[in-house]
């Protein structure tokens, strides 16, 4: 869908992992080699790596010579809405990567279950005319200062009412539960179980859950925090005080 979206801007690559990487966070591989090899699906050509999303970003610049004016990650298979789902999201990941060398990027998912539902016309004619209006708008002004990326979360087709909402994250998606049960061997185990946060408005949870609405969430890779607490001011020079105490050789308590 991505690529229907913006073969007719330029020269696009396609590049993925071999298996899907859901939750995987900002991972990549310091202690394993990859593996990268070209093929085939659905008469395009394809590069398919082993490694992570984070990892196919850095094989397609420093291995294929590819640096693209934009980066769109995904169609994720379930939305990422949320800054929980953010920092866990492969797909954000691939795309914050993008960002920190330098290149805008979209990170496109869509509030479904399965890839088979892509096949519905209904949502990927709004993949399609979301990524390629975003895409060209970048090409032709780029992003915003301050702004690094986009997260573009979609509602599935039955739920979507035809709205658009420029949203910020909600800081939780869901709180943790887990179920207890026992093996064959009577020792325990436990399954993560979510319970579902009351959204707030203006959020991206809200646009999707509540609204029907495709969510737009402008990102900042930094992540500093914008103002410097007088607590943690004092805290610092009473910690630079001691440990210039140390280097020389004393220590007063």
């Amino acid at each position: 869908m991505l690529y229907d979206a913006v073969k007719d801007l330029g020269e696009v690559l396609l590049i993925s992992t071999t298996l899907p990487r859901s939750a995987v966070g900002h991972t990549i591989s310091f202690n394993k080699p990859l593996r990268l090899y070209k093929t085939l699906f659905e008469s395009r050509e394809v590069y398919v790596t082993d490694g992570t999303p984070v990892d196919a970003i850095h094989l397609a610049i420093s291995v294929l010579k590819f640096r693209p004016n934009v980066v769109l990650s995904g169609v994720n298979v379930g939305e990422n809405i949320s800054l929980q789902h953010t920092y866990y999201s492969g797909t954000l990941a691939a795309a914050i990567e993008a960002a920190l060398l330098g290149i805008p990027s979209i990170a496109f998912s869509a509030d479904v279950l399965f890839f088979e539902d892509f096949k519905d016309s209904r949502l990927r004619n709004v993949v399609i005319a979301l990524a390629s209006k975003l895409t060209k708008y970048i090409i032709s002004y780029g992003l915003p200062k301050g702004i690094d990326l986009l997260s573009v979360n979609i509602p599935s087709p039955n739920r979507f009412k035809g709205c658009v909402r420029l949203t910020r994250l909600a800081r939780l998606r869901w709180h943790a539960d887990f179920e207890r049960r026992y093996d064959t061997r009577g020792r325990p185990y436990y399954w993560l179980q979510t319970k579902s946060v009351r959204p707030e408005k203006d959020t991206d949870v809200y646009a999707i859950t509540v609204e029907g609405c495709v969510s737009i969430v402008p990102l900042s890779i930094d992540i500093s925090a914008k103002s410097l607490c007088k607590g943690l001011e004092r805290i610092t020079v009473d910690i630079e005080r001691a440990l210039k105490d140390l280097v020389k050789g004393r220590r007063h308590v």
